[in-house]
């Protein structure tokens, strides 16, 4: 007989190869053209900053921390269901050991992984068990179904002093409504643990025609990812950030940006919901589950924070602080030198979005020195963007434009509220200045870059409106491809932060609308603040066309795919959906106050001057100028050429995302 063999070569996928025999064991028919008994192992991991480039050999040896451990079971009278009877323990958490030029010295050892003789993990008080040779047993027609862990921070065979500790589950599940599917692992965390060194493979069965052949185990790491970056796209002037704010009370969810008023002028720093690291004695208990087959998505390991304690700000690192911001999406100013992540524990349960506060300054670049203050801007991720799953790595980037909801004077006492004065007990106290600039936008780019890709683009205004492409790729342009494209609109009020879901398609106040925009030269500029221009009145060439709410053009939608053929849910009516074209730019407009034309009337025949009216001429574009330099004695001379208001207008709040699909 062969015996079994384990062949590790990376991190997250084991990939096992087999070797040559004809017998088998057990009472069960004889393979045909047999020629592995020996179980063996392999493994292969995607590297987490290029999708499907693998780790293999002493490289993903390294990464394990040279060990894991394996549970495997086989199944005589159905696949695994979680019965002792047919699920037979074969691996009882049995340790695999890497070790350098050692193929092929033993039948149990191919490709440098031993577990022959070695101690099998053991927790606690568990007896030690010394491990032996195993094989392919034919007879059990079923299948077999292996798990397995592993982690720099526990011993072999354990200790109490590990500062990570797993049990395996075994029971049956204790209702009807679970399934074997809940039958992972409990996880216990000390302080000063590393998440980036704990992993779990996938739940991997491997059926009687498989026998013979290498068991593939998936493994994926037990932490989330994240980094920010910030760019502008500000013509004539340079950024920096000055500070960020957050909330001093980090026990409870922060739901408005008046709690956050806290500054930091050395980290990032935004209020959300996540775990936080345990820290003295405290721990931290997760439980590592498997999707039900219900869920569309078996099999792989799903972290759960069961016992720990809620961080309420995410502080990252201290590199976007005074520093003049990049200017494009490639190349950012990141939160940590070079775009490193920060890992976090997942979180796929956080029920708060993302909420950012900063200050910054614009400096002009001509050489003049000029400066311009923007306080309180604010921008906010929408809940469903910020579910941190394991080995998932997440890159926010914010992009500054010309367009803000900051303010560049007084700042407001009340940051959700900036019509309010200064001093709330003093009617005559002075207004705060209108948010000038514009919305500033914040492109919010999630990239999910070991398990699959999810971009996302926040640009916020008064509110947040995040645009999102199944499968996109971020290119230099921030371009998106042809094809179908999400947009959602997160509103912030003093209570909440409920998605906005549009009635209709329109251009009425809380609407929302897709226009495609075309120039009448190349020189019209297209930006968010020509397009909210050109919502105004402005006559700048750009030509602004609504696409129709047929169902094929633009559509409201409840559901936003996402990675891995799982599902956002943003409400009825929730979301807008449109298809673009090759090479055409859109924009979605959110109307929060409907834009209303000024109406202008010519002067009357018998009209004299009035030093307390505004007169008007009006240009070859139909664009209404103030006439300056009229008075009694030239007044007639004018006359039959000026205007004056007859029905006043009211200028409109949009928050514009311009969207452009790449050719």
């Amino acid at each position: 007989m062969k015996s079994i063999k384990i062949v590790a070569a990376s991190i997250a996928a084991l990939t096992l190869a087999g070797c040559a025999n004809d017998e088998y064991i057990g009472n069960g028919e004889s393979p045909q053209q047999s020629k592995n008994t020996e179980i063996s192992f392999a493994m292969k991991t995607p590297n987490m900053t290029r999708a499907g480039e693998e780790i293999i050999g002493s490289a993903a040896a390294t990464k394990l921390n040279t060990h894991f451990v394996v549970y495997g079971t086989k199944h005589n009278t159905t696949a695994e269901n979680g019965t002792a009877a047919n699920d037979q323990i074969v691996f009882n958490q049995y340790q695999v050991e890497w070790a350098d030029n050692t193929a092929g010295t033993t039948e149990s050892n191919t490709h440098n992984w031993e577990y022959v003789g070695k101690k099998a993990y053991a927790k606690n008080n568990d007896a030690e068990v010394t491990q032996t040779i195993k094989y392919w047993d034919y007879g059990a027609t079923n299948g077999y179904t292996f798990y397995a862990f592993s982690s720099k921070d526990i011993s072999y065979p354990a200790a109490n002093t590990d500062k990570v500790s797993v049990t395996k589950v075994t029971a049956d599940p204790a209702s009807e409504n679970q399934s074997v599917y809940k039958k992972g692992y409990t996880v216990t965390v000390k302080a000063g643990a590393s998440l980036d060194d704990i992993y779990y493979s996938d739940r991997t069965p491997v059926a009687k025609a498989a026998y013979g052949n290498p068991v593939v185990l998936t493994f994926r790491n037990i932490s989330a990812k994240i980094r920010v970056g910030f760019y502008e796209t500000i013509p004539g002037y340079s950024v920096t950030i000055d500070k960020f704010y957050y909330d001093d009370n980090a026990s409870a969810a922060v739901t408005t940006y008046k709690a956050m008023n806290k500054d930091d002028a050395d980290n990032f720093q935004a209020a959300v919901q996540n775990v936080s690291a345990p820290t003295g004695e405290n721990t931290n208990s997760l439980t590592v589950t498997y999707h039900d087959v219900a869920s569309g998505i078996e099999n792989r390991p799903t972290v759960t924070n069961t016992t720990v304690n809620y961080n309420y700000n995410l502080k990252l690192g201290s590199n976007i602080k005074g520093k003049t911001l990049g200017i494009t999406s490639t190349a950012p100013t990141w939160d940590k030198e070079n775009g490193a992540y920060t890992s976090i524990y997942a979180f796929e349960g956080n029920a708060n979005p993302m909420l950012i506060r900063c200050d910054y300054t614009l400096t002009s670049t001509d050489g003049s020195g000029e400066v311009i203050k923007v306080k309180n801007a604010r921008a906010v991720v929408p809940t469903q963007y910020v579910k941190w799953k394991s080995n998932y790595a997440y890159t926010y980037l914010f992009k500054i434009s010309d367009k803000t909801n900051g303010t560049t004077g007084t700042t407001p006492t009340d940051p959700d509220d900036p019509t309010k004065p200064e001093n709330p007990e003093d009617p005559d106290s002075p207004k705060p200045d209108p948010e000038g600039l514009f919305p500033i936008t914040f492109d919010a780019v999630v990239v999910a870059t070991v398990d699959g890709n999810q971009e996302t683009i926040t640009t916020v205004a008064s509110n947040s409106v995040t645009s999102y492409q199944e499968g996109k790729v971020v290119t230099a342009n921030d371009e998106y491809k042809n094809g179908d494209i999400y947009v959602v609109n997160s509103n912030i009020t003093a209570a909440n932060h409920p998605v906005i879901a549009p009635t209709e398609i329109g251009d009425a106040a809380k609407n929302a609308q897709i226009y495609e925009i075309t120039q009448a030269t190349t020189s019209d500029e297209i930006s968010e603040a020509t397009v909210l221009a050109n919502l105004n009145g402005a006559q700048n060439g750009l030509k602004l066309t609504a696409l129709t709410g047929d169902g094929t053009a633009a559509t409201l939608v409840k559901e936003v795919p996402a990675p891995n053929n799982e599902k956002f849910d943003f409400g009825e009516k929730g979301a807008v959906k449109f298809t673009a074209a090759a090479g055409k730019t859109y924009a979605y407009v959110y109307c929060t106050k409907k834009y209303v034309a000024t109406v202008y009337e010519a002067v009357a025949n018998d009209a004299t001057f009035s030093s307390d009216i505004t007169y008007y001429f009006k240009t070859t574009n139909d664009v209404y100028s103030a006439a300056s330099g009229l008075s009694a004695d030239n007044f007639d001379t004018y006359k039959n050429n000026l205007f004056v208001v007859k029905t006043a207008g009211t200028t409109g709040v949009y928050d514009v995302k311009v969207i452009k699909v790449a050719n």
